[in-house]
């Protein structure tokens, strides 16, 4: 596949939820000959910027270092999940930031045609919910049970 290959991003976090969606967008990458992103964005340090403008650089690059580690952290976590279910995406993206604002930059900037979350059937105003109202691609939902 290159990148004209239409992309699928599935957003997801390390809940049990993981699985289900990650399973869905893999299928679905298959059905339509598309690339698969998986990606998981966690709240980064160093995208407070104004917070911590008056503690000066060398905190910046402190917490962007604890950023970069915590990335390395969730990645070697999540690859081996994704390996125990057979999923191979074409990129698993850590990236830190706001969810919502983060999976929407994403999704603009990759280009994706298809955005596939998690939405556990009991809570309102997750990410899912989020999504629905302001992706500027089409959404799909995986109910998930909690």
């Amino acid at each position: 596949m290159n990148d004209t290959t239409p992309l699928i991003i599935a957003a997801v976090d390390e809940s049990p939820f993981f699985e289900p969606v990650v399973q869905r967008a893999s299928h679905m990458a298959e059905c339509m000959q598309s690339r698969l992103v998986v990606l998981h964005v966690y709240p980064a340090r160093s995208a407070n910027y104004a917070n911590e403008a008056s503690m000066g650089d060398l905190s910046l690059r402190s917490n962007e270092e604890r950023d970069l580690a915590e990335e390395v952290k969730i990645r070697e976590r999540l690859e081996p999940r994704l390996e125990a279910i057979g999923v191979k995406p074409s990129v698993l993206e850590v990236v830190g930031g706001s969810p919502a604002r983060t999976v929407e930059e994403m999704i603009t900037k990759r280009g994706a045609e298809l955005l596939v979350v998690g939405q556990p059937k009991a809570r309102l105003g997750s990410l899912a919910t989020k999504m629905v109202k302001s992706a500027p691609c089409d959404v799909y939902i995986v109910r998930v049970s909690e």
